[in-house]
């Protein structure tokens, strides 16, 4: 079962995809902000997924999650309210949602970066 992290500083937000992913099934652990994603990453890691907004209250979801990616090798995920950039996702930044997110385009991207 892949183990997810997941960031993302709205309440309502994380308890939905926690819902959505106990479905799919994995191991979700919920993060609220980047110091509480940093210190899980390194006190229960290794998270094979990490899926983070792109805006939090105390840095930069696309940041983070590169620097998460760098240092543990886990796949990264930018769910957002806003649309990619111009040029497409971050160098580095493995997929981008757009908000709302589904039950089968997340199923289909948990299973496309865990086998990966």
């Amino acid at each position: 079962m892949p183990r997810v992290l997941v960031l993302d500083d709205d309440g309502d937000t994380l308890v939905f995809l926690g819902k959505l992913l106990s479905m799919i099934p994995v191991d979700a652990v919920p993060a609220a902000c980047c110091a509480v994603a940093r210190d899980a990453a390194r006190t229960m890691g290794p998270f094979d997924i990490v899926i983070a907004d792109s805006l939090l209250p105390d840095g930069d979801g696309v940041e983070l999650a590169l620097e998460l990616k760098r240092d543990y090798g886990c796949a990264t995920v930018i769910m957002s309210g806003f649309d990619p950039p111009d040029d497409g996702a971050p160098k580095g930044i493995d997929l981008w949602i757009v908000k709302p997110v589904r039950l089968p385009e997340l199923r289909e991207a948990i299973r496309s970066l865990a086998k990966s």
